[in-house]
């Protein structure tokens, strides 16, 4: 009980080279994206209304029986739903070494219901490779639960502030067009991001949900859009900003019309 509790903390889950996963949805997608947990932690009352899901399990996979209450215990979550997993950290996806087409780069985004959600969209809108420079950890419990799985799908590396920069630097260098989301009228230059060119190798950065972001990622980018809107708010929450930023590659491939 105390490992699984361990796995909490980013420290634990070095350690163990295990993320703890919660749920029901997030063991099918666990399964559905072909993966092997390492252990499956359940109670009988979930055990007994699980059938289908339980003979999908590879038959090597640990499955143990614990009471509500050892459950609540080894679990973030204040109510889970009966069930929960361990996934070798090695099992998720290399972010390999070519230069990707669509990369989204993260500045010391803190929230974890925010970046969640923003790894869902970003799998969803087709990106590439996920490059985190510093912020919430993408492995926690609470962003794999708000990405639904998602986070489990992208190839993400945490970098520092400078590795991030460096990573850009390189990415712009080979012909990864860097492109810095920024609040309307805070740039004159700002182009309406439908009037960007998204086909192209791309980098989109977002910064942090309060400081916006830092201005030494700003100035390598090349191109900056804002998202025209309403004067009655200051600024768009960062997932919901990345939601129309992220999918706007995917209209323009498909030859839509603009807003």
């Amino acid at each position: 009980m105390q490992a699984l509790r361990r796995l909490h903390r980013s420290a634990g889950r070095i350690e163990q080279g295990l993320l703890l996963l919660e749920g029901t949805h997030l063991l099918q997608e666990v399964l559905r994206q072909g993966l092997v947990p390492d252990l499956v932690l359940a109670t009988p009352s979930w055990l007994g209304t699980h059938g289908l899901l339980l003979a999908r399990l590879p038959a090597a996979v640990p499955l143990k029986t614990c009471t509500d209450v050892v459950l609540d215990a080894a679990a973030t979550t204040r109510h889970p739903d009966g069930v929960l997993l361990t996934l070798a950290t090695g099992a998720l996806p290399a972010p390999g070494t070519t230069t990707p087409d669509f990369v989204l780069a993260l500045d010391r985004l803190q929230d974890p219901g925010n970046l969640g959600t923003l790894l869902r969209t970003a799998l969803a809108a087709g990106v590439e490779r996920v490059w985190l420079g510093e912020g919430a950890d993408p492995l926690q419990p609470k962003v794999l639960r708000a990405s639904s799985g998602a986070a489990l799908a992208l190839p993400l590396e945490r970098l520092t502030a400078a590795e991030l920069r460096t990573r850009l630097a390189a990415g712009r260098a080979v012909g990864l067009q860097l492109v810095a989301a920024v609040v309307p009228e805070a740039d004159g230059d700002a182009l309406p991001y439908w009037d960007l060119d998204w086909r192209r190798p791309t980098a989109l950065l977002l910064g942090n949900e309060g400081a916006g972001l830092d201005p030494e990622l700003a100035r390598l980018a090349e191109r900056r859009v804002t998202i025209p809107h309403s004067p009655a708010v200051e600024s768009l929450n960062v997932a919901a900003a990345a939601a129309l930023l992220l999918l706007e590659r995917s209209r323009q491939a498909h030859g839509r019309p603009g807003p």
